[in-house]
């Protein structure tokens, strides 16, 4: 096969990294889940930036004596209550320059040699000390500055080098290696915690994830002999196809959820530069096109399911051709965003902006989580639109309204995620009823009229019910809260139906035309690139307008007091980011299907969109820093969303090239769902889902393995590749 030939079937990256030998492989898979799991594992700044007051503005002034040593007892600058908040007992010990230093004679060092050698021990409980200080100021609710630790920190590195120099012990050239190599391994600890107060942290959950999410990248990547099995015969026959694709249809979904990310951006850029929000209103709703996107996703969903219905297929052979032109983009595009804000921390650009860049980047990520719900239960809703097709939608409507005055009755967080699932299913079933011809078969007049009045009535729901002016959150609001009332969605749902049907015969002329659809098909086939080259403008304009730094102009738009500008720096690492993309996605293509329908293929897709869903919102809710939130009563991490998201990708390719029958990734499920349940305080529900998970992968495991790989055969691909 020639190189263009193996271009075409897949990424050349993905192909390059397979020819490498086993042990390569592992190096730099390793060497790249431990640059995600650092940047991942950074937590939230703690510091304010605001006046020290009470206890902490005298830890303070303690921290200032031990950067400072003298001759003066360093113990009358602490807190009164030091001793009984941290339990310690400092004393004031003699140095040899002559300065008293305050240290815990009954403490540890954590410093190298310690008091064997070159007698480091003074001054590294010293160093401990002063982090016990940094933790009693965050214990009294106002955590010291960044610069407290970096000057203990250099204090320590000081003193060992000092020591070096009067306590060489007849080898000063290896005292002052092993001082550099410490005050280095201190510096980088200091920085991957934001050089905020040493906590505790679950570093057997992070290792163990750690392993699971190097074991899941290598289980996925083949061997070069793999490889070249899974290319398959170059006579294989694709499946029959459906009929040609409503280019209409194909237009709402990306045009639904392009206007969705355009009006979150607007309102958070508002936001940003102090303009007030509600003066957008107008603008947020019209640009809130949800129900349009899975209006449109329905009849995609529908027909993939019919096709895979009239070639023989079942459940399993569906959701793997659904889900895998999905699933690996987004897992793709995580994995760059974990890695790519290295370099700017790296070079100390300050990470408040950088992370709220980041919320705004992951904040759409909630329609891939909630359409993934979607897509799997099309065939359960596609058995309803055929036996109930008047009845489905009306009780879509009214679980909605329950939903809703549950959650405003009983304050139900979880209630805001359980109404966009309703409202999604509502919505792709109309969808249904778009793709059967039931829609088109309505007068233009009736659409017109109800257009008509949706209008005023959505505009006197928000003014006289006063609700928000948006029903989407934005970076920093509580994604809980994200679903509007049941009323307004309904309202805005049948104004936008109304006119997408309206516009259908003007729209689809348009798009017959080559240059429109050329653009359409385009961006079907490379969403990510498009989105990443949005991001790249939007870095442009934030960074141009200084909305979360200070203004620049054309001579400090890359440097601003000698620092650099983490937009500009942001935009320099993404124009190369954007042709990888671009290559990445212009050249995927899907393995065979080896898979027949068994009990083992429906539970690994099954369990591959739950938990590819549930790492995917999850990076909705925690960001893509290493700040902890809640999910429906779940408590996740970046990691754990990390582990989420790659076992779902991992539970689909397995159930597409048939592995799902052998016994080692039903093994490798249950690894993967050790690490969540090793935090420091697991909730009720994480314990629940993944011992159930380990449960039920420890059963597929141990039962028969009987089940034969099936003949090779294609998925039709305009049906199930695409959005």
């Amino acid at each position: 096969m020639s190189a263009a030939e193996r271009t075409a079937r897949g990424w050349p990256g993905l192909d390059l990294l397979a020819r490498l030998p086993a042990w390569s492989r592992f190096v730099l898979v390793t060497l790249a889940v431990l640059a995600c799991g650092v940047v991942a594992s950074r937590p939230a700044t703690a510091a304010k930036d605001e006046p020290l007051t009470g206890d902490a503005a005298i830890a303070s002034a303690a921290v200032d004596a031990l950067r400072h040593p003298s001759a003066a007892d360093p113990l009358a600058a602490f807190p009164a209550d030091f001793n009984a908040v941290m339990g310690r007992s400092p004393s004031a010990v003699p140095a040899g320059d002559g300065t008293l230093r305050a240290a815990d004679p009954s403490g540890d060092c954590s410093g190298p040699a310690g008091a064997t050698t070159w007698d480091f021990d003074l001054s590294c409980k010293s160093h401990d000390l002063g982090y016990d200080l940094l933790r009693y100021a965050e214990i009294k609710g106002q955590p010291l500055p960044q610069s407290a630790r970096r000057e203990l920190d250099t204090r320590l590195e000081l003193d060992m080098h000092d020591r070096c120099r009067v306590n060489p012990r007849g080898s000063e050239s290896q005292c002052h290696a092993v001082a550099s190599v410490y005050a280095a391994g201190l510096e980088f600890n200091s920085w991957r915690q934001r050089w905020s107060a040493p906590g505790h942290e679950p570093v057997l959950a992070w290792g163990f994830g750690s392993a699971v999410v190097v074991l899941l990248l290598l289980a996925r990547v083949p061997g070069a002999r793999a490889r070249r099995r899974d290319e398959g015969p170059e006579t294989a026959h694709p499946a029959p196809l459906p009929a040609s694709p409503d280019r209409y249809a194909t237009f709402l979904r990306l045009a639904g959820i392009g206007l969705v990310v355009a009006g979150q951006s607007l309102l958070t850029l508002s936001r940003w530069s102090g303009f007030g929000s509600q003066w957008l209103w107008v603008a947020a709703w019209v640009l809130q096109a949800v129900p349009v996107f899975f209006f449109a996703g329905g009849h995609a969903n529908l027909l993939a399911w019919q096709a895979v219905r009239a070639d023989h297929g079942g459940y399993g052979r569906y959701l793997t051709g659904r889900l895998t032109w999905l699933l690996r983009p987004v897992l793709a595009f995580v994995l760059a965003w974990l890695v790519l804000p290295l370099p700017l921390q790296l070079l100390d650009v300050p990470e408040d902006g950088v992370e709220l860049f980041g919320r705004l980047i992951a904040q759409p990520l909630w329609f891939v989580g909630v359409y993934l719900v979607a897509v799997a239960a099309t065939p359960l809703m596609a058995a309803l639109h055929r036996r109930a097709r008047l009845l489905t939608p009306f009780a879509l409507v009214a679980l909605m309204a329950v939903v809703d005055a549950v959650r405003g009755a009983h304050e139900w967080r979880t209630g805001g995620y359980t109404t966009l699932v309703l409202g999604a299913l509502l919505f792709q079933q109309l969808g249904f009823c778009y793709a059967d011809g039931s829609l088109a078969r309505v007068r233009r007049s009736a659409y017109a009229g109800l257009a008509l009045v949706s209008a005023p009535a959505l505009g006197a729901l928000l003014v006289l019910g006063g609700h928000p002016g948006t029903a989407v959150a934005l970076p920093g609001d509580d994604a809980a809260g994200a679903g509007s009332p049941t009323a307004l969605l309904l309202v805005l749902a049948l104004g936008q139906l109304c006119l997408v049907m309206l516009l259908r015969e003007r729209a689809t002329a348009w798009l017959a035309g080559g240059a429109p659809w050329r653009v359409v098909h385009y961006a079907r086939t490379a969403p990510m690139t498009l989105y990443l080259g949005y991001l790249t403008a939007l870095a442009a304009v934030v960074g141009s307008l200084g909305l979360l730094d200070s203004p620049s102009t054309a001579m400090t738009w890359l440097l601003i007091s000698g620092v650099p500008r983490w937009p500009a720096l942001l935009v320099l690492l993404l124009l190369p980011l954007l042709r990888a993309f671009h290559r990445f996605e212009r050249h995927q293509a899907l393995p065979l299907c080896r898979t027949r329908e068994t009990h083992r293929t429906r539970l690994a897709v099954t369990l591959g969109v739950g938990y590819g869903a549930l790492g995917v919102v999850g990076f909705v809710v925690t960001g893509f820093a290493g700040q902890a939130g809640s999910l429906g009563g779940l408590q996740v991490d970046a990691l754990q969303n990390l582990i989420h998201l790659l076992l779902g990708w991992y539970l689909v390719h397995v159930a597409r090239s048939g592995a799902c029958h052998d016994r080692g990734p039903w093994l490798l499920t249950a690894l993967a769902c050790v690490p969540p349940m090793l935090v420091l305080e697991p909730t009720s529900s994480v314990l629940a889902l993944h011992g159930a998970t380990i449960a039920v992968a420890l059963l597929a495991s141990a039962a028969k393995q009987d089940q034969q790989r099936a003949p090779e055969h294609w998925q039709p691909r305009e049906a199930l590749q695409h959005p």
